[in-house]
């Protein structure tokens, strides 16, 4: 002690009384290190061992050699046998893994204890030796950061900083053993907020990927104890990120999450735990845990960070509408920007463009919807959407809603006067193709937004419980994905709630009542279609921003749809005779569309441009399909034109 005060004075540190104290090693414990770490010192020491132990091939020293060693310490028979206890494995020498038993397990189980050899971990020589380097065990998944961040800096709501601020002046009283729960998106800043707590007791951080750590075949109990003891000997705190990988229900996942658990109860420093999702953590493990949840920054902060890291002059107007369009957090933001910018590299441009920045921002879209939709491609405009200038003019109305929601819910304050509902639910209804799923890719494409398609057989499960799982995941991708979800031919959502007759009455009605509470809780964009609108629930109708009709066409839009859904490159002859057409086959635009894609390629076969004979037989294979009959009072004086086709 008195060497050890001496070396203080003058400026030496000593890293053994170090580790001794980090540790809580006895005296006893610190010698018996020291005889073990000989070896690595000095090959000398591998002969010396081996021939007081008298056997040639253990070169390391036997727990019996080192309690023999050390028996000068003790007074008495009854404490020889004492000491032994220093050798097991929750005795802090092992439990940390500072010393090592040199056998196999299997090996271990043939000997008594006092013939086990014993060894130092690597990472404990290189510490007691002056090299301070990330235990190599443990380097692939984790990562020292000396913070430099500003906690003040941090664009977080006043309540959360008040939170933040309470557990600093808690540390500052010395209550260091803490486990802070940081909840938040992708981005948000958990893992920023963790180093500004850290900066502001200027100590590292000690960043460990648990999604890379599970899917590593190694012992998960000695890599997380090698985590901790990492942290110790950094005087850092743990920072756990991808928490809820531990979450699953397999018995592999519970095994880790408890083995975690009973870590974090040891560990006597400040460790943060983060997770994107809200985790329930069970009570006993919750009562230690200060839970900070970070949110998605508001519209007026979106805009903020938007025009803060942006390298290219945007009008006002355009930084509103990403901040509007795309519920980001600050780290998407940043990701997006960069995907931007890599797309303009791409194309041999120096500066951005705004169709760069919207391409950015869909790719850093969730993806995990494509389980249960499908991603549709936008391709038509308002130039392509043949309706009454009513209809036309209530999508424009859904479109501009969508565009507003920023103005309106945040600097006009509506949010306020809101606790729920603040997405946007609309409802086409109207016959089967009358242009519903047209209308969705056009207000999608007017706003730059990822469109999805519910595939509903993949949604709709038999098994109790599992519709309500598959809509919960749907609506809470889409939030995120910032994407549209369409629901197309949703009738079997819309059926009236039956009187219970049986089980299966009861757990439908329980699917239709969890839909509608997702509904009012959405905060996405939902559009759900229907051909028949009789058949939906009151409920729904509240719970509906917009309800669009899409009218069967009448003759004037029919032409239209005619003359509009031929390509300008494709081969048409002159001989088509649009106003009949038109007049005569009473038709929605989804069947005129197949008529016209039939009609192209029987042309296509008989090497020839698209003429009225071809349209004609493309209409009698459409009509043969639907169970329509070819009368003559439809086909006029082409009818005869058909007959020689077929005959």
């Amino acid at each position: 002690a008195a060497k050890r005060g001496e070396s203080l004075r003058r400026g030496i540190t000593l890293n053994l009384p170090l580790l001794a104290d980090m540790f809580g090693l006895t005296p006893f414990e610190r010698d018996a290190l020291l005889i073990s770490m000989a070896p690595a010192l000095d090959t000398k020491y591998e002969r010396l061992y081996a021939y007081l132990q008298n056997d040639a091939t253990k070169k390391q020293p036997g727990v019996g050699f080192v309690l023999n060693t050390l028996q000068v310490l003790c007074n008495s028979n009854e404490e020889r046998i004492y000491l032994r206890h220093y050798f097991d494995a929750s005795a802090p020498l092992f439990k940390h893994r500072i010393l090592q038993f040199i056998e196999a397990p299997e090996e271990r189980a043939q000997k008594s204890v006092l013939s086990r050899s014993i060894s130092v971990d690597e990472r404990i020589i290189n510490y007691l030796l002056g090299f301070n380097q990330i235990d190599s065990k443990i380097a692939l998944f984790t990562e020292l950061i000396r913070p430099q961040t500003d906690l003040d800096a941090l664009q977080l709501p006043e309540e959360e900083k008040k939170r933040i601020g309470s557990l600093i002046n808690r540390w500052k009283k010395g209550e260091w053993k803490t486990t802070c729960f940081l909840q938040g998106r992708y981005g948000t800043g958990k893992k920023t907020v963790a180093q500004g707590m850290c900066t502001v007791f200027d100590i590292p951080l000690l960043v460990v990927d648990l999604v890379t750590l599970v899917t590593r075949e190694e012992d998960f109990e000695d890599t997380i104890t090698r985590v901790f003891r990492e942290a110790v000997l950094q005087d850092s705190a743990v920072y756990l990120a991808h928490f809820d990988r531990l979450f699953y229900d397999d018995a592999t996942s519970l095994s880790y999450k408890s083995t975690l658990f009973k870590a974090l109860e040891d560990f006597t420093g400040i460790a943060f735990i983060a997770s994107e999702e809200a985790l329930e953590l069970g009570g006993e493990s919750e009562k230690g845990f200060f839970k900070i949840e970070i949110p998605v920054p508001d519209y007026g902060m979106r805009k903020q960070i938007w025009a803060q890291y942006l390298s290219v002059k945007l009008s006002e107007e355009g930084v509103s509408a990403l901040a509007n369009t795309f519920k980001f957090s600050a780290g998407q933001i940043k990701d997006a920007i960069a995907s931007a910018e890599n797309r303009a590299v791409l194309q041999a441009r120096e500066d951005i463009t705004v169709e760069d920045l919207y391409e950015g921002c869909r790719a850093q879209s969730n993806k995990k919807l494509s389980t249960l939709a499908k991603r549709i491609e936008p391709k038509y405009t308002w130039d392509d959407l043949i309706l009454p200038e009513d209809k036309k003019e209530q999508l424009k109305e859904v479109k501009n809603y969508i565009k507003n929601k920023g103005v309106v819910y945040h600097d006009w304050g509506f949010d306020t006067k809101l606790s729920l509902g603040k997405g946007l639910n609309v409802l086409f209804h109207g016959a089967s193709g009358t242009g519903k799923t047209m209308a969705a890719e056009v207000i999608a494409s007017a706003l730059g937004l990822d469109l999805y398609k519910i595939d509903l057989s993949l949604v709709v499960s038999k098994y109790i419980g599992e519709t309500e799982k598959n809509l919960n995941r749907i609506f809470k991708e889409a939030e995120q994905s910032n994407a549209i979800l369409f629901f197309d031919e949703a009738d079997a959502l819309f059926g009236k709630r039956s009187e219970v007759r049986d089980s299966h009455d009861r757990y439908a009605n329980i699917e239709i009542s969890y839909l509608l509470q997702k509904m009012e809780e959405n905060e996405g964009i939902v559009i759900m279609a229907t051909n028949l609108s009789q058949n939906i629930d009151d409920a729904f109708r509240r719970r509906m921003h917009f309800s669009v009709e899409f009218p069967f066409p009448e003759e004037e839009y029919r032409y239209r749809i005619w003359k509009s859904l031929f390509p300008k490159d494709a081969p048409v002859s002159e001989d088509i005779d649009f106003a009949f057409l038109a007049k005569r086959f009473k038709l929605a635009g989804g069947t005129i569309k197949n008529i016209i894609v039939n009609a192209a390629f029987l042309a296509a076969e008989d090497a020839e441009v698209i003429g009225m004979k071809h349209v004609i037989k493309g209409a009698k294979r459409e009509f043969q399909k639907i169970g329509k009959v070819c009368s003559q009072s439809e086909f006029g004086k082409y009818y005869e034109v058909l007959c020689r086709l077929e005959g």
